[in-house]
């Protein structure tokens, strides 16, 4: 098992490659030794949040769900889904 400096900085470079679910495993093996510190707490949530909001957007577009803006008259635009 890893010491928590090394899972850190595992998590640190998944995140420059953009594996966001690599990192958040990394973040977990950490999260006890660096619980105090802020930009650690930082990064970890928001890299689960990011995770969170591509599942979704990933969610709504493989469900088809289409969003169309009708324009009318200067009006405000009416969403239809």
């Amino acid at each position: 098992m890893s010491h928590p400096e090394e899972s850190y900085g595992k998590a640190l470079e998944a995140l420059r490659n953009k594996n966001y679910r690599a990192a958040t495993g990394f973040f977990k093996l950490a999260e006890n030794q660096f619980a105090d510190n802020l930009d650690f707490r930082i990064l970890s949530e928001v890299t689960a949040l990011l995770i969170a909001v591509k599942d979704e957007i990933n969610e709504i577009v493989n469900s088809g769900f289409v969003v169309e803006e009708i324009f009318t008259d200067g009006q405000e635009a009416e969403l239809r889904g």
